[in-house]
């Protein structure tokens, strides 16, 4: 995700009402803003579920990655070459270019190793933050153009951004169980059904009033005058919408994600290439890689090298080596949290370069330019309690090192992912505890959000797993009851009653899985666990056509037939 200008605009110096009103109402063109900026999720929206559709059938999952690599990640390029090539701006912010990305390249290991819960909601808090105020950004652009630069109007629009992403998130049941799962990871206190939906409630309330106030602002605002843009009424509607629509209709969460992706990308693609095109055209002391970037017939360069840049994100998947592969990990954190945090200064719409190259208006109007201690103090001050907490807590690590992410991760395949037929406890006071409080936060997550289906399944595994089958049988039938269809759930609960000796009944639940499995991976467990049916009432053949059927689609699961059949030879 992206964030271009932030900052309200303000009005320019002028004392001629006439002079501060821009005559110009586009950033680029009617159908350039239209394609590439305004409609375009009524546009992209379209083409991605037809090709997570049935008749095409490309997996939400092969979706996510593409959209991430070369979408997400490859956004992330414009601003770099901004940030790097544009001499007078890196000359004024130099430490932050220069320090910021060694220091995150670090910070990556300790935080993806031992923190991987606040890693991931460093990720997801300024993500929401920085979507929102790139929409925020547009809408001050629009209505700039126009002359309307209301102080009061700006309030509004920011308050009409921030609820509008922030609740979707609060609704959605499985994003809602994946906050929990962060909030209580990170030491907060349990959240009860009941405060939950106090929250959502109070939020859906706060958003009304943002909502009618809005309105009522922008009403008014035309009767005094100036008029606001009636292209960020489009923009609002479109952008907020598609959020909602993501959110609260497409049931994958991947692929809502990678589809609110595209169209974010694709703005900022657009509004970056537009304002370096015309800040190269104004300012002749730009570097010699701008200035031959950004100018007529080099889009399809420029795009060239974005995708260029994206393929970055398909390697570290592809290479097997654990500690080269971290590395392309670190290398793509470090491109994101860079592009979140320069974003927040570099698009700044009150700063005169930048007021210029939006074709905004040509007044003097930004603030003078401020020495280095005023300009770059407050900054550092700014940032300073993250960096305190940070270094305590890395030094702490290095005191006391706690259990790591990728053991995190195998006790959580073996616990959490799939059921163990035999439960048993880790040797290990520490992952014993670890696991168990996993089990008291699954059991809390599956409580607090009963329409989250992954939330309930994965209580019900670990429920299986400490040896609670009744209680883990009972709330998958429920689950069953409400998504008769899902493949999961009628492999779980199959494999609780081949582990409690009922084996006819899970060999219907087994075939009935395939039956309703829609993705590979589906498909893949569903015939492992029909070949594990096999291979223990000593159908030794059938198993083996299971297990090459399952490898089919899932080439990755071959380590799981393998215990399988060591774990039977050693019986």
């Amino acid at each position: 995700m992206a964030t271009v200008p932030t900052g309200r605009i303000s009005g320019p110096a002028s004392t001629n009402p006439v002079a501060s009103i821009p005559s110009q109402q586009w950033i680029v063109s009617p159908w350039v803003d239209y394609l590439l900026i305004i409609l375009t999720p009524l546009i992209s929206t379209p083409a991605v579920l037809l090709l997570y559709s049935s008749r095409v059938g490309v997996s939400a999952e092969a979706i996510s990655v593409i959209v991430t690599a070369f979408f997400a990640l490859g956004h992330h390029l414009p601003g770099m070459m901004r940030a790097y090539g544009d001499r007078e701006l890196f000359s004024r912010f130099y430490w932050r270019f220069v320090l910021a990305p060694p220091l995150l390249f670090l910070a990556y290991f300790p935080l993806y190793y031992y923190h991987y819960d606040l890693y991931r909601a460093i990720i997801l808090v300024w993500a929401t933050w920085h979507a929102l105020m790139q929409l925020y950004g547009f809408v001050r652009i629009y209505d700039a153009k126009v002359g309307s630069i209301s102080t009061v109007t700006a309030y509004w629009d920011w308050l009409l951004c921030l609820f509008g992403f922030v609740l979707p998130q609060l609704i959605r049941p499985e994003q809602v169980a994946n906050n929990l799962v962060l909030w209580n990871s990170l030491g907060g206190s349990r959240i009860s059904s009941g405060l939950l939906q106090a929250i959502q409630w109070s939020g859906l309330a706060v958003f009304t009033i943002v909502l009618i106030g809005f309105c009522a602002n922008f009403l008014t605002q035309c009767y005094r005058g100036p008029r606001p843009s009636f292209l960020k009424l489009c923009m609002l509607f479109t952008t907020i919408g598609l959020w909602w629509f993501v959110m609260t209709y497409v049931d994958n969460l991947l692929l809502s994600v990678a589809i609110f992706d595209i169209c974010h990308d694709v703005q900022y693609l657009a509004i970056v290439w537009l304002f370096n095109c015309r800040r190269v055209a104004v300012n002749p002391q730009l570097g010699h890689f701008m200035r031959y970037v950004f100018r007529r017939g080099m889009v399809l360069f420029y795009l060239g090298l974005i995708t260029a840049y994206g393929a970055l994100g398909l390697i570290a998947p592809l290479v097997l080596d654990g500690a080269i592969s971290r590395i392309f990990y670190a290398i793509m954190f470090t491109s994101t949290i860079l592009h979140y945090y320069f974003d927040g200064f570099i698009w700044k719409v009150r700063e005169r370069a930048n007021i210029v190259s939006l074709g905004i208006a040509s007044e003097k109007n930004a603030s003078p330019r401020l020495q280095w201690t005023w300009h770059n103090v407050p900054h550092l001050v700014k940032w300073s309690p993250a960096i305190v907490v940070l270094g305590l807590l890395f030094s702490g690590d290095l005191l006391n090192p706690p259990m790591t992410t990728s053991h995190k991760n195998e006790l959580e395949k073996i616990y959490a992912q799939s059921l163990m037929g035999n439960p048993t406890l880790p040797k290990s006071e520490e992952e014993q505890s670890w696991i168990y409080s996993q089990y008291e936060q699954a059991k809390f997550v599956a409580d607090t959000v009963p329409q989250d289906r992954n939330a309930q399944l994965r209580c019900a595994i670990l429920q299986a797993n400490f040896g609670n089958n009744d209680d883990a049988m009972k709330r998958l039938e429920a689950l069953l009851e409400r998504f008769p269809e899902d493949s999961d759930v009628l492999v779980t609960l199959g494999g609780i009653h081949f582990y409690r000796g009922n084996a006819d009944v899970a060999l219907k639940n087994y075939l009935i899985a395939l039956e309703k499995a829609k993705t590979s991976r589906q498909r893949a467990l569903a015939n492992f666990k029909l070949g594990e049916h096999s291979w223990y009432t000593n159908k030794e053949d059938d198993a083996e056509l299971r297990f090459a059927e399952a490898l089919k689609y899932d080439p990755r699961i071959s380590s799981s037939i393998d215990y399988l059949r060591k774990q039977s030879r050693n019986q």
